[in-house]
């Protein structure tokens, strides 16, 4: 926000994850209502700053460390104050709430989320507005680079994938593995069965983060992209960072992906596992083909405006149109 010309002041609410904080998060799973820590002193520096300060907006990204208490206080001390939360997370699943954030949910003025299908069901939850955006890059950050040949070859193959695992997408990369198609995946511990499963997959046990995380999609030929099934997804940040990256992206076929990237044109699906390979082998072997698809996803990114600054300038034109 400060790069659209706003005066922010930013409060911290992430902190480490300990052994207590999974036994509170275990016990709000199993409907106890129990209070995540906030670790930060989020609550009590939000409220200093209000004393101080006349804002127009609070901004609280997913916020399940923040209490109702802190935002009725908001709107007491600032009654024309709006109020805005934003999370990428399916906030309607247990598993991404916490108890503090149940019960914030009616003191937001707005409610943003990249999630279509959980409008009706954030509104049960007590949400009075809430609107759906899709997700968005950082243009700072994921940008074509200049790769060494020794990055290429430490990051890309000829079908990569950068994430969790989950059963689907773990039977998909086998399939393709099992059908002569070479994959390396950097993920989690869970891959870590995998690793000697086949000379065609190579399981790298950690999620790369940093400048290596935006080169591994330039690197890979082919770029992966599964929906998360325990969030539902019908389109991810991946979605977006892909193809801001310059790399090729063959995703899963949903109506949310089929509008954001012409089909063949500036990005590739499949609905199962045959079309999956079958899409592989054909890019694998037509590389002017896959480069020009490329090129177009990332010419996409930005003549549609995916950026995060046109997002968030997006969200707040709704938020200052709101009475």
């Amino acid at each position: 926000m400060k790069n659209l010309g706003h005066k922010v002041d930013e409060v911290n609410t992430t902190a480490p994850y300990s052994f207590i904080d999974h036994v509170i998060n275990r016990l709000f799973r199993y409907h106890i209502p129990v209070y995540h820590r906030d670790k930060t002193g989020a609550n009590k520096k939000i409220i200093d700053l209000v004393n101080k300060n006349n804002y127009d907006i609070v901004w609280i990204d997913k916020g399940l460390t923040i209490y109702p208490t802190t935002l009725k206080y908001i709107r007491r001390k600032l009654p024309n104050i709006k109020i805005v939360n934003y999370s990428p997370d399916t906030m309607s699943l247990r598993h991404n709430q916490s108890q503090q954030y149940l019960e914030s949910i009616p003191f937001y003025d707005i409610l943003f989320t990249t999630k279509s299908f959980m409008l009706d069901d954030m509104r049960k939850l007590g949400a009075k507005n809430i609107q759906f955006v899709n997700n968005a890059y950082e243009s700072t950050f994921h940008y074509p680079r200049t790769l060494s040949t020794e990055e290429k070859k430490e990051l890309g193959d000829d079908v990569g994938f950068v994430g969790y695992w989950e059963k689907k997408r773990c039977k998909s990369i086998l399939y393709l593995v099992d059908n002569g198609i070479h994959v390396k995946v950097f993920g989690d511990f869970k891959w870590n069965k995998y690793r000697n499963y086949s000379p065609n997959l190579t399981i790298i046990p950690h999620l790369l983060k940093g400048e290596d995380y935006a080169k591994s999609f330039q690197a890979f030929k082919i770029s992966l992209c599964f929906l998360r099934k325990m969030n539902k997804d019908y389109q991810t940040t991946r979605t977006m960072e892909i193809p801001a990256c310059g790399g090729f992206m063959l995703a899963e076929r949903t109506n949310e992906h089929l509008s954001l990237f012409d089909e063949g044109k500036e990005a590739d699906f499949f609905d199962d596992d045959e079309e999956l390979l079958r899409k592989c082998i054909y890019y694998l072997q037509h590389e002017d083909k896959r480069k020009a698809i490329a090129a177009a996803g990332l010419r996409r990114c930005i003549n549609s405006g995916y950026s995060n600054i046109n997002n968030i300038n997006h969200m707040l034109s709704i938020v200052q149109s709101l009475n």
